[in-house]
């Protein structure tokens, strides 16, 4: 990939589209702070999309992370040892991210596939900072941390309050039908699930960087917002 990347909104750009995507942050004085890892050797399409904003790897001074699953922490390893930037997880991320283990929420046949690539490509990392709901990082202007488990028990979503952009990971996606829950053959835990969701669109954020599929504007979507928690609503009571 070469050229300048685009912008999702000013100071913030993307690896999006493929397999994970992966968001890095231009937090000003803080430096650049990077969402998740993407999957196992993920890291060097990270450093080149540091590069393409004309920054080098040292210039990475945060990492932080959704939850622990092998696609989003897979090149964490590799990222943290270029750029020796401290890495900020939950403390039920800590144990997956310190350890070659993955959070338990898929079917049997891929949980032994990602445990064994845990164990043979993945690498552990130290986990810096622990964070959990309700903190405020101070960067950017402001980071908010939301508890949203349901995918996995482990997970958290990252609000940037400045821009009303909402980092998702893996609490929604924009797969197949817009924007959506992650789908139930492969979440821990739906109920928990629907409520974090509840959690995320009481935010009216402007903008949902999710961890798969495309970004989402609620200005190219007006309306989807509401939508989606009736149709969450309507869920539950059935």
């Amino acid at each position: 990939m070469t050229g300048a990347p685009d912008a999702i909104v000013p100071g913030l750009y993307g690896l999006v589209g493929g397999a994970v995507n992966v968001y890095v942050l231009d937090g000003g004085d803080a430096g650049l702070i990077v969402f998740d890892a993407g999957l196992p050797r993920g890291q060097n399409a990270i450093l080149d999309l540091v590069r393409r904003l004309g920054r080098v790897p040292q210039d990475v001074k945060h990492i932080l992370i959704t939850h622990g699953d092998i696609d989003h922490i897979g090149g964490l390893k590799g990222l943290h040892a270029a750029t020796g930037a401290p890495i900020t997880a939950s403390a039920a991320s800590r144990e997956y991210i310190e350890q070659p283990r993955n959070p338990p929420h898929v079917p049997l046949p891929m949980t032994v596939l990602a445990g064994l690539l845990a164990h043979t490509v993945r690498g552990t990392a130290p986990v810096a900072k622990e964070v959990r709901d309700g903190d405020v990082l101070d960067l950017a202007g402001g980071l908010r941390v939301i508890a949203t488990p349901g995918h996995t028990a482990d997970h958290i979503s990252y609000f940037w309050e400045r821009e009303r952009v909402l980092i998702a990971g893996d609490a929604l996606n924009t797969l197949g039908e817009g924007l959506r829950s992650t789908q139930p053959r492969i979440t821990w835990n739906m109920q928990a699930a629907y409520q974090s969701i509840e959690r995320l669109l009481a935010l009216e954020p402007a903008v949902i960087c999710c961890g798969h599929g495309q970004v989402w504007r609620a200005s190219e979507d007006t309306g989807r917002l509401a939508a989606l928690r009736a149709q969450i609503r309507g869920d539950q009571e059935k």
